[in-house]
C-alpha cells in the first residue's frame, strides 16, 4: 500500500465506505459503523442539522450512517424541554408589548395510509407532503410572535387550524401571564374568537397586505395596470428631452407611436375602468395616514362611489359588477378589524403579519431537505427544539426602527437575564 493519500470515495455499501486509491489502483473500505456513538457530541449534531446540514452531509461529517444521526437527533430532541416551560421559567423577567402575531404553517407528517392497487390493498407509510394533501389533512403549527420583542412565548400543535386548537393556545398564553393587548392575524375568524374567550378586551387586526392580496386575486386586474404602467412609460420614453412640455411635431413617428400608445392606454382604462378604481380607493383607505381619513374614505366609497357605480351597471361587464359587489360586501364586514391599527394609535399595533411569515419562511427552509417527519411526537419535539433555539438566537439583519434588536436574543429584548447560561442546550434539556 502506499498510505493511500489519493484515494477517493467509490460509493457506499452496508454501512461501509469504498475508496479507490489513484495511485497504487487498489480498493479499501471503512466500516462507518465502528464510530464510538460514545465519542459523538450529540448535542452538536443536533445544532448542526437545525442550522440546515442534511442528514448526507452529517454523515460525511461524523462518518455515521443517516438512520443512526436520525436516530440521535430524535432522540436529543425528546430531552428538551417544552418551549412554554422556558417561557414559564423566564416570565417574571419577561416585558411583552402585548401586540402578538399570530399564524398556522402546515408541518408534513407521514401517516400509515391504505393504498389500493391491482394487488390488493397495500399498508404503508406517506408523505402529507403539499403534493398529497387531498389523502389527508396534515399537522399545522400555530405560533405567535411579539412584535415589539420578535420573541415566540407559546405554540400549538395541531391537527388543523380550527376552533380547538386555537383555543388551547390562547388558554395557555393566558396561564404564562401573556398580556395580550392585540392580536394581528389574517381573516381566520377562529382565531378571533378563540382570542376573545380569554382576552375580552383585545384589539382584532386583520393583515391588511392579506386582504389587499384578496382583493387584486378577485378583481384580477393586476396584468392591465402593469400594461397600462408599461405604456406609459415606452411614452415617455419617445421624447428624452425632459424639460419639453410638448411635443416636437418633427419627430412624427415619435407622435404617432404616442398616439397609438395612448390609444392603448385609453382602451384599457375604460374597459377595466371599475375594478381599477375599486382597488385603488381600497388601497388609499387601508394606507391611510390616520383613521380619520380611512373613515372618511371608506363612507364615500359606500355612500358615492358604489351607488353611483351601480346606476351605470349595465355599462359595465357583469362579472366585473358581481366581483366588486361581492368586495364592497366583504369590506363592510371586516372594515372595522382592518382599520383598528389607525383606530387606536397609541397601542402600535402591527397592521401585518410579515413577522410571523418571516419566521415561516426560515422553517420552511429548514423543513424542505426532512421532507416530512416519521411521527407526530417527533415532528412536535423537532419543531419545540428549532423554535427555542431561534429565541435563543441573536437577531443580525434587523432593519428600520427594530435596528436596536441586533446583537440581542428575543428572550434577552424581552427583559431575561441570560448572561449566566453558557450553553442554552443543556439549560433547555430535562
Amino acid at each position: 500500500m502506499c498510505g493511500k493519500f489519493k484515494s477517493v470515495k467509490r460509493g457506499k455499501r452496508n454501512n461501509r465506505q469504498k475508496y479507490y486509491c489513484q495511485n497504487c489502483k487498489s480498493w479499501f473500505q471503512k466500516d462507518l459503523t465502528k464510530t464510538k456513538k460514545s465519542t459523538l457530541n450529540k448535542n452538536q449534531i443536533l445544532l448542526d442539522h437545525l442550522e440546515g446540514l442534511s442528514y448526507r452531509r452529517l454523515s460525511e461529517r461524523y462518518h455515521v450512517a443517516k438512520k443512526s444521526l436520525c436516530r440521535i437527533v430524535n432522540e436529543t430532541t425528546a430531552r428538551f424541554k417544552n418551549n412554554f416551560k422556558i417561557t414559564e421559567y423566564f416570565s417574571k423577567q419577561l416585558s411583552y408589548s402585548g401586540n402578538l402575531i399570530l399564524d398556522g404553517k402546515y408541518i408534513p407528517v407521514k401517516e400509515e395510509v391504505k393504498i389500493h392497487s391491482s394487488s390488493g390493498i397495500i399498508n404503508g407509510k406517506i408523505p402529507r407532503s403539499k403534493k398529497r394533501r387531498k389523502v389527508s389533512r396534515g399537522k399545522v403549527l400555530i405560533w405567535g410572535a411579539d412584535y415589539a420583542t420578535h420573541d415566540l412565548p407559546h405554540y400549538e400543535f395541531g391537527d388543523s387550524e380550527n376552533g380547538w386548537t386555537f383555543d388551547n393556545y390562547f388558554r395557555q398564553l393566558k396561564e404564562i401571564g401573556y398580556p395580550l393587548v392585540s392580536l394581528t392575524v389574517d381573516d381566520k375568524e377562529e382565531m378571533a374568537r378563540a382570542a376573545k374567550r380569554h382576552y375580552r378586551d383585545c384589539i382584532i387586526q386583520h393583515c391588511i397586505r392579506h386582504y389587499f392580496t384578496k382583493v387584486s386575486r378577485i378583481l384580477a386586474v393586476g396584468n392591465i395596470k402593469k400594461k397600462i404602467r408599461s405604456g406609459e412609460d415606452q411614452i415617455e420614453r419617445l421624447f428624452y428631452a425632459a424639460n419639453d412640455d410638448y411635443l416636437p411635431v418633427t419627430r412624427r413617428w415619435s407622435i404617432k407611436q404616442a398616439v397609438k400608445l395612448s390609444n392603448e392606454i385609453a382602451e384599457l382604462e375604460f374597459k377595466y375602468e371599475l375594478p381599477i378604481e375599486f382597488q385603488n380607493i381600497i388601497e388609499s383607505i387601508l394606507y391611510s395616514d390616520d383613521h380619520e381619513t380611512a373613515a372618511r374614505r371608506a363612507e364615500s366609497l359606500e355612500k358615492c362611489f358604489w351607488p353611483n357605480r351601480y346606476k351605470l351597471r349595465s355599462q359595465f361587464d357583469k362579472q366585473q359588477i358581481a366581483a366588486v359587489k361581492k368586495l364592497m360586501a366583504d369590506f363592510k364586514e371586516h372594515k372595522e378589524y382592518l382599520l383598528n391599527y389607525l383606530k387606536y394609535p397609541h397601542a402600535n399595533i402591527p397592521n401585518t403579519t410579515n413577522l410571523i411569515e418571516g419566521y415561516n419562511s426560515q422553517l420552511e427552509l429548514r423543513l424542505n431537505s426532512i421532507k416530512g417527519f416519521e411521527t407526530v411526537e417527533t415532528a412536535r419535539n423537532y419543531l419545540n427544539v428549532w423554535i427555542i433555539k431561534r429565541r435563543f438566537s441573536k437577531f443580525t439583519d434587523c432593519k428600520k426602527h427594530f435596528r436596536g434588536l441586533n446583537g440581542k436574543t428575543p428572550l434577552e429584548y424581552g427583559g431575561a437575564d441570560i448572561s449566566d447560561i453558557r450553553d442554552w442546550v443543556e439549560f433547555c434539556q430535562n
